[in-house]
This record gives structure tokens, sequence and C-alpha cells, in this order.
């Protein structure tokens, strides 16, 4: 490896696999390209990706983004370019920004991004910012906090305790501190938000071309993207916009909200609250031609009066939202695109909701990654490689697809499929219920340790649940449920650290949940995590939508809109067992479809599979050797 790039190398010991993935990283900066990771826990991915490409941006003179899906993950970026710079002894400007409304004083926490970014902007024209018209009051303090935040490198919150003392916007801070830096971490939403992207950028002074990004977690970006570019309009926002009009005596146009929400009405007409009736899709048009022929008014003369009144809604001192504003900017964008979007209307608890939703991140993505000089997307699931290719829009002939090996020994890891059961929504009974809890009851009496079974729904967890209480088992059963809060779902992972040193825990939680996700089960917490079938997506109007429209453009509809996320889910969670080099672990993959062709193609290639009826054989014999 280039000594130019290992004196940034921070640890005394380059990990298995980690070598590569730095070789890996330093050819594509320096060819121009862009690398897609699969990195399984244990490569040490964060440094990684951050030494070769902190070392190319500071010798040619360009800046590193580092984006994060969560606050959370800002935490080891931060601390790797601490070590980073003790070991190195180089100069270089690292800056932490998250989203301005986590660190306002205003606490607008119920806003979302754009109607945040908004309130932020009316606020400061208005000079009734008090932290924002500080800054120009007290231009020398301003400047002795931004030098602070430049010689250090300093966590978020350490930023916005600094300037809480001063009276300063964190986010302003932030941002002046990071027009000389070498380094920014901030989230996914700060570069494939457009307008987001467009007004950090300029804040800045950088631009996208010549420089870095890094993607932390890549597996979640796809849906991050689709989300960011999605909206939907309920019934009880336009009744709250009436009020708003009435309130400012914009009398008629109270009238036209009110008859628009029977528009909706008459759109919804025939749909019932059963799933898959409670859905229709629509035109641009259905709404449009609707709307002029009940109001007796232009569509986009609708738009601009909401508008109007939105303006005169948010100069009101107590008041960070105008929902006539939410009403227009739906409206605005109900009659922008078609390819790559699905408008519908939902009924749901006796409402309904128009919904333009995005199909298609490319839209976002394609651009911002033929703009930057390399990126490097990794993450432990990333798997199939071309499926993060095809949806993210990159070239071909730029990109390297690379999947690495676990550095984990595998006599410490035994992965089994239990081909005898499955979730599958045509096989779901009691007596399969009842079966996966006698599956889970055995392999639990051979663990020595804490197990956990990841269930695809809540309705198929209860069901398990309620055959394991009435069989009895030694290990305490810790059961997630629906409307436990983040903190209810600590404790759970806390209460399996208590059982540890007994007879263990068993835990019961669902796919793509905190508990799966987002917990991290250190020093050998969990001995044997369960895989209960498959987080497959109820297949309704917009899964039906996204496998329509992976079909048309990849002819890949069913792998791409439907198995392969799934999959990914699955993964997810069975990545809790093995987190260090020293953990072992049994991974029970527990569904038919496990090993079909389609199915197992998503499974890390590096390992083996053993299938078998009779798992807990073969866990007792790898507890016992």
């Amino acid at each position: 490896m280039n000594q130019s790039i290992m004196k940034f190398f921070p640890f005394e010991r380059v990990r298995k696999g980690q070598e590569e993935f730095m070789k890996d990283v330093a050819n594509v900066l320096a060819e121009g390209k862009h690398l897609i990771a699969h990195a399984p826990t244990g490569i040490g991915k964060t440094a990684a990706a951050v030494v070769p490409s902190l070392s190319h941006a500071l010798a040619e003179g360009k800046t590193v983004f580092f984006l994060t899906p969560k606050h959370t993950h800002h935490v080891m970026v931060v601390e790797t370019l601490k070590l980073i710079n003790e070991k190195s002894g180089e100069d270089f400007i690292v800056v932490d920004i998250v989203g301005k409304q986590w660190t306002c004083p205003y606490k607008a926490y119920d806003l979302d991004t754009e109607e945040f970014n908004y309130f932020c902007k009316k606020r400061k024209k208005a000079e009734r910012c008090e932290f924002y018209n500080r800054i120009r009051k007290k231009k020398a303090e301003f400047r002795e906090v931004v030098k602070k935040i430049r010689e250090e490198i300093l966590h978020s919150e350490e930023v916005a305790k600094i300037c809480e003392d001063y009276g300063f916007c964190s986010y302003e801070a932030s941002v002046e501190a990071g027009k000389k830096a070498d380094f920014i971490i901030c989230d996914y939403f700060h570069l494939f938000s457009e307008k987001v992207r467009e007004a950090l950028l300029s804040k800045l002074g950088k631009r996208l071309q010549g420089s870095i990004m890094i993607i932390d977690e890549a597996h979640n970006l796809p849906d991050r993207i689709r989300k960011l570019l999605s909206y939907s309009l309920s019934e009880n926002t336009i009744k709250k916009a009436a009020k708003e009009a009435r309130l400012f005596d914009f009398l008629s146009l109270a009238e036209d909200l009110e008859e628009l929400i029977k528009v909706i009405s008459t759109l919804g007409k025939g749909l019932k609250e059963e799933e898959n009736l409670n859905e229709k899709k629509l035109k641009a048009k259905d709404l449009v031609e609707l709307i002029e022929e009940r109001l007796k008014l232009d569509y986009l003369s609708l738009c601009q009066e909401l508008r109007e009144l939105s303006e005169l809604v948010l100069e009101l001192p107590d008041r960070t939202r105008a929902y006539s504003r939410s009403v227009s900017r739906f409206l605005e964008k109900w009659i922008s695109e078609d390819f790559g979007y699905v408008r519908s209307i939902k009924r749901e608890k006796g409402r309904f909701y128009l919904q333009y939703r995005c199909l298609d991140p490319s839209i976002i993505s394609e651009k911002t990654f033929a703009e930057v000089s390399s990126s490097i997307l990794m993450s432990g699931t990333m798997l199939p490689l071309e499926m993060y290719r095809d949806v993210l829009g990159f070239e071909r002939d730029r990109v390297l697809l690379k999947a690495y090996r676990s550095p984990f020994p595998k006599e410490n890891k035994l992965w089994l499929i239990v081909p005898n059961v499955t979730t599958k929504y045509s096989k779901r009974s009691e007596v399969m219920y009842k079966k996966y809890a006698s599956l889970i009851a055995e392999i639990s009496k051979v663990v020595p340790g804490n197990v956990a079974a990841f269930f695809p729904a809540y309705k198929v967890l209860d069901a398990v649940a309620f055959y394991l209480k009435k069989i009895g088992i030694e290990k305490e059963l810790i059961i997630e449920k629906q409307e436990m809060k983040k903190e209810e779902k600590i404790q759970l992972r806390n209460r399996l650290e208590l059982l540890l040193s007994g007879t263990g825990g068993i835990l019961l939680g669902v796919q793509a949940g905190s508990l799966s996700e987002g917990v991290d089960y250190a020093n050998n917490l969990l001995s044997c995590v369960i895989i209960v079938g498959l987080p497959l997506e109820i297949p309704n109007l917009y899964v039906k939508s996204l496998i329509d429209f992976y079909d048309i453009k990849f002819n890949r509809g069913w792998d791409y809109g439907y198995i392969f996320p799934a999959m990914n889910k699955a993964l997810q969670a069975a990545g809790r067992c093995i987190r260090s080099e020293s953990d072992r672990g049994v991974i029970v993959l527990m569904d038919e479809r496990f090993r079909w062709r389609n199915y197992a193609k998503c499974l890390p290639s590096d390992e083996r599979y053993i299938i078998t009826e009779n798992p807990e054989k073969y866990i007792k014999k790898f507890f016992t050797s």
C-alpha cells in the first residue's frame, strides 16, 4: 500500500480485507470512477474509505463529503478522523453538519425538510431569527467560533453547545467553517435533495464537480431518495388550510378548499378499507380536470392563491407551518414528472389521501454521481451489487462492483437453512406458526446464551409468540411490541445483557425494525439469530408499480422491486449475530425460499450453508465442539 496513504491509517494493524478495500478505493479515486462495495462487518470500512479519500483530496485540492443515513453514524466518522489527525500530524479541516432543524433553538421538529427550510428562510428575511441576527451584530465573536470549529475536529453536538453559549445559529457557524473544509460529514438529504443541495453548496462555495462522495449504509440510499421525492396530501391538511384561509378572510379560497375535499372523495369513490381494495391509480389530469370543473377555477391560479395565503400565515410570530403551503406544494408536484412516478388515491380509516410517489431514485442520483469526481458506496449488505448500479443510474464503464469476503474466522460461524417452513402468505396457518414455535424452542435448548428471532411482520411474531408461551421454555421471552418507543426497545436489548450470565433470553423482533438493524449486539450478546421468513412487502399498488417500472426499465421487476429488497432486510437482521472476530454464533434462515435460486443469489457467496430440517442437531455440535 502506498506510504503517502498509509501515513493517514490510524490503527496499529490493517484488518483482513481492509487493505484490499483501501487499494480499490485509491484506484477508483485515481481513475475518476465509482466503487459499490459489499463490505461485511469487521473489515473496518469507515477507515478503509476515509484514509485513501482524505489522502487523495488533500493532494488534489478536493473536498470529501461523507454521507450517512442517521445522526448516530456521524460519531464513528468524527472519531476516526480525530485518530487520523493524531497519527498523521497533517492539518485538515473537518466539519460535521446535521439537518439544521435538529439543532435549531426554535425546535420545529414536526416540519419536513422543505417546510423547515421555507420557515427558516422567511424568519431570516423578516429579521425574526435572533440567532441569525446575532451573527451580524457580533461578527468578531462569530469569527472566533468559526475559527474554533476549523481548528478542532468537533461533533455536531459540540458545535451546537458552543453556539448555544454565544447565542448563534450552529448551522450557520458550521457552514461558514465548511467553506474551508477538506472533509464534510452530512446526511443523505444534504446532497440528494436538489433544493437542499443547491442551497448548501452555494453557501459553502463548493461544487460537486471535483468532489469525492462516500456513502455509508448505502443499501438505504434508493429508498431514502424515493421518500425524498414522494408527497402525499390528506383531507386533514386541506381542512387546516381552509381554517387558515378563514383566519385571513380568504373566504372564497376557504370554500374552494372545502370543495377540494369533495373532489378527492369523488376520485376515491368505490374504494374500501380492505388491503388491495383501498387504493387506485390516477392520472394527473383526473385531479386537474375535476378541480377546474367543480371549483370553476384555473388549477394554477388555485396554487398561486394558496402560496399567497401561506406567506401571510408564516408572518405570524408563533407559526412554523402553513398548511396552505403544504397543499399548494402537493398540487404543484402533482402536475410535474410522469416517468418514474405513480399517482394514486388511498382510503384509510375512513379518509382519503392523494399520493404522488417516486419509483425511480436515479432521477436524482444519476445526475449526482455523474457530477462527482468519484464515489464510494458501502454497506455490509449490498448484494446483489448490480441492482444498486442499475437502480441508482451509474454508468457501467465507470463503476467497480466488489464483494469483499468476511474477515471473521469461518469456524466461528454456522449458517443453516430450514426448508420445511415458510411465512409465504398463502401458507400461513396455525399449524405453520406452531411449527415455527417448536423449531425455535428446540434451538433455544441447545444455544448457550441469547437467541434472537426476527419476523417479517408483527402479526407473525405475535402468532408464534403465543405458541412459544404455551410450549414453555427455559429462556425468558423478550417480545417487541408494535407501539413501543425507541427507549423501550433499547431496554429490551439491555435485558439480554442481564440474562446473559444465566440461562439467556429469546428476543422476538421484526425484520427491518430498529432491533434488527439499528441496535448493536456487541461482545457476543447474541449466540444465535433466527430469520423467520422473508419481509416481502404486501403487493399493494405501489409495490406492483415498482415491479412494473423495473420490468420496463431493466426486465428485472420482481428482482429489483420485490425479492432483492426483502432479502437485504433479512440479511441486515442476520448480521446482528457476529459483530467481532472473537464472536461465535449461528444464523438460521427459516424459510424454504432461502434455497430458491432467485433468493439465494443474494446470500454471501463466501459462506457455507447447510440445509436441514433438524437445525438443533448441528447447533448442538457447533457449540460443544
